[in-house]
């Protein structure tokens, strides 16, 4: 499919949600998701090492979320991080300790071949500059009303053009609706948190909501492939901290691998994780 085929499909898809929706959503910020879907989204992430558009089925992510304010950059070891599969870290920062943290984070990486992300929360100011230390940036967008927060994640698109740009969300169906279809154009992949202790669900629902996920989906998996990354807890649920055993968490991971890109884990210092089984 050429580029002028995906922005035809790429239109057909958003102006029939404009129709569906149009009584329910601000205009002028479906306007927007249309034209970034049919201009930017397309040739937005080309940076050399840190483009997921092209990504396949052989370069399946496998992520850490670090929190450098528990455990220091300098504290992590990266060879073994690279020994268990790691390929993308994701940093917790903010607009005053970015500068301090990144390029520490960076620089270990990239000795050992694994991708750097800034983790950012809205409020988020510097994602321009993240983006010219050729460092991803993924938007931690929590929240029971993204129609509201489109303009908010249309701007750090636009401000990380040339890198990756994720954002993280609740789980549709598990936690509101949270309206993935108008988030996915603005992104390179969307996260859905299955943290399954606090929800108290299973493998079973774990496994049937990424297939869901991977089904409705679909048809954007062939626009810009590899859409879906799974987010999962590492420890039991906020309210018992202890790491889950090995085969655990590998269960979780291989219920939910076939049907999306990668896997996020949460969080690097409580986790029992020694790579994919």
């Amino acid at each position: 499919m050429n580029n002028n085929q995906r922005s035809t499909v790429e239109l057909f898809i958003v102006v029939s949600y404009l129709e569906v929706f149009k009584f329910r959503y601000n205009w002028i910020s479906l306007f927007l998701v249309l034209v970034l879907s049919v201009g930017l989204n397309s040739g937005c992430v080309s940076a050399a090492g840190n483009s997921t558009t092209a990504q396949t089925s052989t370069n399946f992510i496998v992520g850490y979320y670090i929190n450098p304010n528990v455990t220091p950059i300098s504290e992590i070891n990266f060879n073994d991080l690279k020994s268990a599969g790691i390929t993308d870290i994701y940093v917790l920062v903010t607009n005053k300790n970015y500068l301090s943290v990144l390029p520490e984070a960076k620089e270990k990486a990239d000795a050992v071949g694994i991708r750097t992300n800034a983790w950012v929360f809205p409020g988020f100011n510097h994602a321009s500059q993240v983006a010219q230390m050729k460092i991803g940036v993924q938007l931690d967008m929590e929240t029971y009303n993204i129609p509201a927060h489109i303009l908010q994640i249309l701007a750090m698109r636009i401000a990380t053009h040339g890198v990756t740009f994720s954002v993280t969300v609740k789980p549709d169906g598990w936690d509101g609706n949270q309206y993935y279809y108008l988030i996915e154009p603005l992104c390179d992949y969307i996260v859905p948190q299955l943290y399954v202790g606090e929800y108290k669900y299973g493998v079973t629902r774990l496994t049937n909501t990424a297939k869901e996920y991977n089904q409705i989906y679909n048809l954007y998996n062939i626009l810009f492939p590899g859409k879906v990354v799974v987010g999962l807890e590492t420890y039991q649920s906020d309210k018992n901290v202890t790491p889950k055993n090995t085969s655990t968490l590998s269960a979780e991971i291989n219920a939910v691998k076939p049907y999306t890109h990668g896997v996020i884990l949460f969080r690097y210092g409580l986790s029992n994780f020694k790579g994919l089984e």
